[in-house]
Formats: structure tokens, sequence, C-alpha cells
């Protein structure tokens, strides 16, 4: 398939407005950052058992593969919405949603709802369209300009779009670590350190 510049932006066009229209996008995205949240959560459990009780470090490493699942997850949500019209998208209608755990399993996704919101606020909702679309359209030649380019190259589109939330997100909680474990030597966990600065101010 091969698109001029012109029809290029018209495709682009219709699969951002379409798309955004007829799916939850929120629920789409409170799904991901959970699933990132999660993620970034057992890394940094795991790090604790294995002795790094540096919460600043922790907390950048379990970062960094957090993101890596947020890559992972976008990637596994554009599958969903690269033929569809609507109707097909993540759904709550899960097992894992019922019985034991509902509590915690509700307090991570009302963490990730908000974090969805700050994240539709800052157009990152429309970041994720576009990696969509690179992945619906993958392979398409594009010419303009006496040069041609490829659609498809969604890991660089998502980069691009959420570089910049990623790294507030990681300099506010690498430094929010590093503050309280100044504040708190001997505290390992961030409940831990937030208990002991606390009880220290009353």
């Amino acid at each position: 398939m091969s698109w001029d510049h012109r029809e290029y932006l018209r495709q682009r066009k219709s699969f951002l407005t379409d798309r955004g229209e007829n799916h939850p996008m929120v629920l789409a995205t409170s799904l991901i950052f959970s699933a990132t949240w999660l993620a970034g959560w057992l890394v940094s459990t795991l790090l604790l058992m294995l002795g790094l009780h540096s919460m600043p470090l922790r907390y950048a490493l379990a970062f960094a593969v957090s993101y890596a699942v947020f890559f992972a997850c976008v990637r596994l949500w554009c599958n969903s919405v690269r033929h569809d019209r609507g109707g097909n998208d993540w759904s709550l209608d899960s097992p894992g949603f019922d019985g034991e755990g509902c509590l915690f399993v509700l307090a991570i996704m009302l963490a990730a709802v908000v974090i969805a919101g700050l994240f539709w606020a800052s157009g990152g909702f429309m970041a994720l369209l576009e990696v969509a679309f690179e992945v619906a359209f993958a392979g398409t030649v594009v010419r303009r300009l006496g040069r041609t380019e490829i659609v498809g190259d969604w890991a660089w589109r998502l980069l691009a779009g959420t570089w910049l939330h990623a790294l507030v997100a990681l300099l506010l909680l690498v430094g929010a670590a590093a503050w309280l474990q100044h504040k708190a030597p001997g505290a390992a966990k961030f409940s831990e350190a937030l208990r002991t600065v606390f009880h220290a101010n009353r």
C-alpha cells in the first residue's frame, strides 16, 4: 500500500477521530497503568528481598522495568483497536476483578484512573492513538517531497509521545525517595520512611 502525504494525513485523521470517539480510553489507559504500577511494585519488592535497601536506586530500576511493561501493554492494546471500531476494548468483566483481593484491585484501579486522567489532560491519549495508527498501517509507504517513509515505527512514536511524562514521573519518584531516605536513613520502604518522618515532626 502506498499513500501520498495528503492521503496519509487524511487516513491518520480519520483513524484518530474514529478510535478516539469509539473506545473508552480512560478504561484502557487505567488498565495499562495498573499493569505498569504492579510491575514496578513487584520489581521493587524483589530487589528489596535481594538486599537492595537504597530507595532511590531501587525505585529507579523498578521504574525502568515498569516503563518497558508500559510499552508492552500499549502494544497489546494497539492490537485490540487495530481493525475494530469500538466494542472490543478491554473490559472489567474478568474473573480477576472478583473474589478475594477486590479492595486491593480497586485501590490500584482508583490510582490508575487518577493517573489516566492526568495523562488525558496532558494530551497523552492522542499519543497512544498515534501509536495505534502506526501499528494498524505498518508497512504503508508514504511519498512526499521526493522521499519515502514507511509507517510502523510504533515504539519510536510511543517514546516520543511519553518520554517527557516518564522523565517527570521518574524525577519526582526518585527525588521523593531520596528525600525520605535522607530524613529516615534506617527505612527501606516508602511507608516506613513516611511513618518515621511523620512521627519525627509531631
